[in-house]
């Protein structure tokens, strides 16, 4: 378990620029191991595809901490990506990763990695402990939806306190957006983060659809594209 911290620090996360206090809660590391990985999701190809040295840029003193996918629309594989993402910068850095399921109406975190489906996000925004799952993966650790039905709108305030609790425990903070297209898509909370990479694919993302996502984000918090699915055709 790591070191469990209930003080109050310094935030950098204050609306006017200037720092606020921010409260650490405790987080707690499950003795509940992931028992495998799908490698119907993950793979050596996809994850050692991954250029991760985009979130070590030169001209930032230290790297990008917390990110966030999400795609325009459904179906564009943005679960993929954001585990194979997860297992490169986890086995590719040697850092603790934890990879958050913030996919309200469709959690698959804990079917990719073998673990429970809950206690997960869902009740650590509702005030209980945030309890993450080691994956059979070295460094690589999740946190899942947990009870959807716990998701309301009164409760996603909580996970900017989340956030910043993870981001004092881990690495590197992953975390699984809806997409951008759906009423369940967190504009507030993706613009929290750190960065954002946006999952794409040929002959089905919408010029219109991207349109929209960026009248939603900030767009200086995009990172950059990942084109899913793309064949020799498309290039």
């Amino acid at each position: 378990m790591y070191e469990m911290r209930d003080d109050l620090i310094e935030s950098p996360w204050g609306n006017d620029g200037k720092q606020v206090r921010q409260y650490v809660r405790p987080v707690k590391i499950s003795a509940v191991t992931g028992d495998m990985v799908d490698r119907r999701v993950v793979s050596y190809q996809l994850y050692n595809s991954f250029n991760y040295s985009a979130f070590f840029p030169a001209e930032r003193r230290s790297p990008i901490f917390s990110i966030g996918v999400t795609s325009p629309g459904r179906s564009e594989g943005k679960t993929t990506a954001v585990c194979n993402l997860a297992v490169a910068l986890a086995m590719g850095t040697g850092r603790k990763t934890v990879l958050v399921d913030f996919s309200i109406t469709r959690p698959s975190i804990h079917e990719v990695f073998g673990i429970p489906p809950g206690p997960g996000l869902a009740e650590a925004l509702c005030g209980s402990d945030i309890c993450v799952v080691p994956t059979q993966l070295e460094n690589l650790f999740a946190l899942p939806a947990g009870d959807r039905r716990l998701f309301t709108p009164n409760r996603l305030s909580a996970f900017r306190e989340i956030l910043f609790s993870l981001n004092n425990s881990f690495e590197f903070v992953l975390v699984d957006l809806p997409s951008a297209g759906s009423r369940a898509f967190p504009t507030i909370i993706a613009n929290q983060l750190g960065g954002l990479l946006i999952v794409v694919r040929p002959k089905m993302t919408k010029r219109r659809e991207v349109g929209r996502l960026f009248r939603k984000l900030h767009e200086k918090s995009v990172l950059g594209f990942v084109m899913n699915g793309v064949n020799d055709d498309d290039l």
